[in-house]
């Protein structure tokens, strides 16, 4: 609810602060009295498009401010907190413009700077403006969906719902697939090479420690003459005599004799015999195995080939995979691990193709459920605005609902076609109008007077009470061209509204004007050749002078003093009638 309005130097008004009530808040004057600024002071705090042509005549800026009282609506909540706008124990929300004669426009809420864009948003979800072409959710084609939910009972909003969290599972697995077939290529190659590079190294039956052997293996082949030769000599030096002498172990044979026949003569060289026996022993067994380490040395130079080559494929496999064998094993392990969870990937994306088909054809029963329950909903709107309508003097008026779907061949299978989809549904709902007999519906951006627009909202608004969440609604020309019943059939329709709604309206008709619940009078006054436009909250008495003046004209008389208390008495009853209210 929109508890105060202050403005400055906007057109005629110098200064001006206004409280205003709950219920309805009627705006009287004298033609040319400055009531439209009120209205575009609003606008411009909600985000209406500012020129310096506002700012008053002399002045640097216009500053417009308005202090509201916020509903528990959840969106609107979302809103600001995502703007990062805290608000205060009270719930509310202070929102400031300042335009400057330089044409800069400075926006504020809670004292926070923001865009004009974010006044417009939460502007839209605090009060609807009637009458003038901005401002106009019923010039929106898209509220109308809502506009046409909001009428339906607690089936729809259920069918509502549970299609729309249909909706969100559907989108989250269609991102998720889509995300899967974006990587599908890059998976495909990831695996073609990680298995190359798998079989490449499972090829090579890599052993650990293998390449420590293969360079002792090498350089044993490369001296394998050398070593022949000089295990050869040395054989031939410790056990046989073919270097025209005796043998080490000859000599060693005659030396034991030598020392056994003198430890017979003196018993202590006879350890020292024994121990040369030992080593002679020993030398023996060491002869043999440098005989059979010789005889088995290969001469083959075709291994000394194959070790080679064998060293060149694990420095090839070093070269690509890593340092040593160890770390080339070690990566293959980690290809192994790799390759199995992209082959896994072929599993999860089938599987969760499945779940989209059942997903979409699921969104799609009840995308035609609803489009169904719309269309159902639909006459019956149209039958209670057409009836509005008529009450509100437009009884030759056809109000239609149009309900259409968008070919897209993205979109989902319905009937042998494939429509668009979104949050909302596949319907496309927009609301037209025939004013005159004859005539097609055609949009009501393009063939209602703004008049008629805030007649036709009023009507909407009367039918959707129990279910619009805007707190504020404002009706400026509601009525143009009307006097007489219909002008009493809108003032009665305003009241009620008044009831559960914070409603300002500008009128010059008396019919409406009693009806309000609070008065305010706007005028115009000329003080040393300077144009001021005041606001002024009347009093009983005061309201009786100002609907009889908007009775009589110029000239206020008792009669018409009388008619304006008779018209308060009988207003009164009325809304006494109605009950309720805030």
């Amino acid at each position: 609810m929109l508890l105060e309005l202050e403005i400055e130097n906007l057109a005629l008004i110098e200064k001006l602060q206004l409280a205003l009530a709950p219920g309805l808040n009627i705006l009287t004057g004298e033609t040319g009295a400055g009531k439209s600024i009120l209205i575009d002071a609003i606008g411009l705090v909600l985000g209406a498009r500012g020129s310096t042509d506002y700012i008053r005549a002399g002045a640097e800026q216009a500053r417009v401010t308005a202090l509201f009282q916020l509903p528990p609506l959840p969106d609107l909540k979302a809103s600001l907190e995502e703007a990062g706008i805290e608000l205060d124990e009270n719930s509310q929300l202070l929102i400031s413009r300042e335009l400057s004669a330089s044409g800069k426009s400075t926006c504020r809420i809670n004292g926070r700077l923001a865009s004009v864009s974010l006044l417009r948003s939460l502007g839209q979800q605090l009060v609807d403006i009637h009458g003038q072409h901005e401002h106009q959710s019923l010039l929106r084609p898209e509220n109308h969906i809502t506009y046409l939910d909001s009428y339906g009972d607690a089936e729809l909003t259920g069918l509502r719902q549970a299609f729309q969290d249909c909706y969100h599972t559907y989108r989250s697995l269609q991102k998720r697939l889509a995300k899967l077939e974006e990587e599908a290529k890059e998976t495909a190659r990831k695996l073609d090479f990680y298995s190359f590079q798998r079989a490449e190294i499972a090829a090579a039956n890599l052993q650990r420690g293998e390449e420590e052997e293969l360079l002792t293996q090498r350089e044993i082949l490369k001296h394998t003459e050398r070593l022949f030769q000089l295990c050869g000599d040395s054989y031939r030096v410790l056990y046989e005599d073919d270097w025209g002498g005796q043998s080490v172990l000859d000599s060693m044979g005659q030396v034991v004799g030598w020392l056994q026949q003198a430890a017979a003569i003196d018993p202590r060289l006879g350890p020292i015999c024994e121990g040369l026996e030992s080593i002679s022993f020993q030398v023996e067994e060491i002869a043999r195995e440098i005989r059979s380490y010789r005889d088995n040395l290969e001469l083959n130079p075709g291994s000394l080939e194959e070790v080679e080559e064998r060293l060149y494929v694990l420095s090839e496999l070093k070269r690509k995979y890593g340092k040593s064998i160890e770390e080339i094993l070690d990566y293959y392990n980690w290809l192994q691990r790799e390759i199995e969870a992209l082959e896994q990937y072929t599993v999860n994306k089938q599987e969760l193709e499945e779940k989209y088909a059942a997903s979409k054809k699921k969104l799609a029963d009840y995308a035609l459920k609803l489009s169904r329950a719309r269309h159902k909903l639909a006459c019956q709107l149209e039958r209670e605005v057409m009836r509005e309508l008529a009450y509100l003097g437009m009884e030759k008026t056809i109000f239609s609902v149009a309900i259409s779907q968008q070919e897209d061949g993205e979109g989902i299978e319905l009937g042998g076609k494939r429509v668009a989809i979104t949050e909302e549904g596949i319907d496309q709902v927009e609301f037209l109008l025939a004013p005159n007999p004859g005539e097609p519906p055609k949009p009501l951006a393009r063939i209602a007077s703004g008049g008629e627009l805030s007649r036709i909202m009023l009507a909407l608004k009367s039918v959707l009470a129990a279910s619009d969440t805007v707190p504020t609604l404002i009706f400026d020309e509601i009525d143009a061209g009307i006097g007489g019943r219909t002008a009493q059939a809108v003032a009665e329709r305003l009241a009620a509204l008044g009831r559960t709604r914070q409603v300002l309206c500008v009128t010059h008709l008396p019919q409406i004007a009693s009806m309000a619940d609070s008065h305010y009078q706007i005028k115009k006054d000329v003080v040393a050749g300077r144009t001021y436009t005041r606001v002024k909250p009347l009093a009983e008495d005061e309201q009786v002078e100002e609907l009889a003046r908007m009775q009589g004209g110029a000239r206020v008389t008792e009669t018409t003093r009388q008619h304006a208390r008779e018209m308060l008495r009988l207003a009164a009853k009325y809304k006494e009638q109605l009950g309720g209210g805030f």
